[in-house]
């Protein structure tokens, strides 16, 4: 399987670009792992409703961005909402700001924007790709990632990296350091439906000191439900929503995957 070396991150709107369908979930892979997408915009209820009745058990929103020098996405932040009331199992993402603000700093105005809304935290993803948008200085890098890491630690909220193993060696010269951090990889020969991976593990490869990964991004900027979004899948046998829903009876946003 070749991996593609660039980061194709959705439109920021859903009729920015006109992409093509996605096609219907593959039962056969249905059958071990759970299928799920992500995006970085806004997602009305009924639009969260139609992917739920496609099949997919849960959503990944980024709900903060390097807008400004490091932001809250507040639309992403109201899609959390919506996708708790569409029965989704919500997992979030922060896309950092590379300089200027601290990991930790942003995790923050992430975590607060969450709490502030009422949604209760249990885990939060970093984005660790394009390398273009990252300082020529792999220890810098890495300090941001330890940053963010220890942050999330300090009040006990798991955290996750979202890279592959190009991104990964280009910004942090491949460092071993995270293994504790669950994996989010992506794998695509490029954007649309005729680009996409396997929607299996079959094609991991270790890399930064992980072994197996959580979740696989196999899709890039596909349409699904009038949203451009990227398609991921991930094992069977996690936690369902209406678990995790009767333990905190409130919005949760991770511990799905």
């Amino acid at each position: 399987m070749k991996w593609i070396k660039g980061r194709h991150s959705p439109s920021s709107s859903a009729s920015a670009v006109a992409f093509a369908p996605a096609p219907p979930l593959d039962l056969s892979a249905k059958a071990a792992y759970n299928f799920a997408v992500d995006f970085g915009v806004s997602a009305s209820l009924s639009t969260l409703q139609c992917l739920y009745q496609q099949g997919y058990n849960a959503v990944f929103i980024q709900v903060y961005g390097p807008t400004n020098g490091g932001s809250v996405n507040n639309a992403g932040c109201q899609s959390v909402i919506n996708s708790y009331s569409a029965n989704l199992g919500t997992e979030i993402y922060i896309t950092p700001a590379t300089s200027g603000k601290s990991g930790q700093q942003q995790f923050d105005e992430a975590f607060n924007a969450m709490k502030a809304s009422g949604i209760n935290v249990k885990s939060i993803w970093l984005q660790v790709t394009s390398p273009i948008n990252w300082p020529n200085n792999v220890q810098t890098n890495v300090n941001l990632i330890q940053s963010f890491i220890n942050r999330a630690n300090s009040y006990g909220i798991r955290s996750g990296i979202y890279t592959n193993w190009y991104d990964w060696q280009q910004i942090t010269g491949a460092y071993t350091g995270f293994q504790s951090a669950r994996l989010w990889y992506w794998n695509a020969l490029g954007q649309g439906p005729n680009a996409e991976a396997p929607a299996t593990f079959d094609d991991f490869r270790s890399f930064g000191g992980w072994n197996s990964p959580a979740v696989k991004q196999f899709a890039l900027n596909e349409a699904l439900c009038g949203l451009t979004v990227n398609r991921d899948v991930y094992p069977q046998g996690t936690k369902a929503v209406a678990e995790i829903v009767k333990e905190n009876d409130k919005p949760t946003v991770g511990g799905f995957v």
